[in-house]
């Protein structure tokens, strides 16, 4: 039961929507593919991991508060920066282009 989530652990565990894409699709393919409106390429991918923030055409309000989709660590930088994604090199470069990544 502790793996379900279910049962008398003390501690507030949350899925992280957006530290999740970030450290594990820093580049947005997965999303890219599945979500139209963020498949062109000139979207950023800052845009690609918080749509809401960055008035995409035709994306809703979010259902959940955007806060909470953070860790503290990407919480502050976003504060500090106005970036979820830490400076450094393009999550692009040296990845395989959608339809060829094994999703789908």
């Amino acid at each position: 039961s502790y793996f379900a989530g279910a049962g008398g652990d003390p501690k507030q565990r949350h899925f992280r929507t957006v530290s999740q894409a970030a450290k594990y699709d820093a580049g947005g393919l997965y999303v890219r593919r599945w979500l139209p409106e963020l498949a062109d390429e000139a979207v950023c991918v800052e845009a690609v991991l918080r749509p809401y923030a960055h008035a995409v055409e035709g994306w809703p309000s979010p259902l959940v508060d955007p806060d909470t989709q953070l860790t503290w660590q990407d919480a502050q930088r976003l504060s500090e920066t106005g970036r979820v994604l830490p400076a450094g090199p393009d999550p692009h470069r040296g990845r395989r282009q959608p339809g060829g990544d094994g999703v789908g």
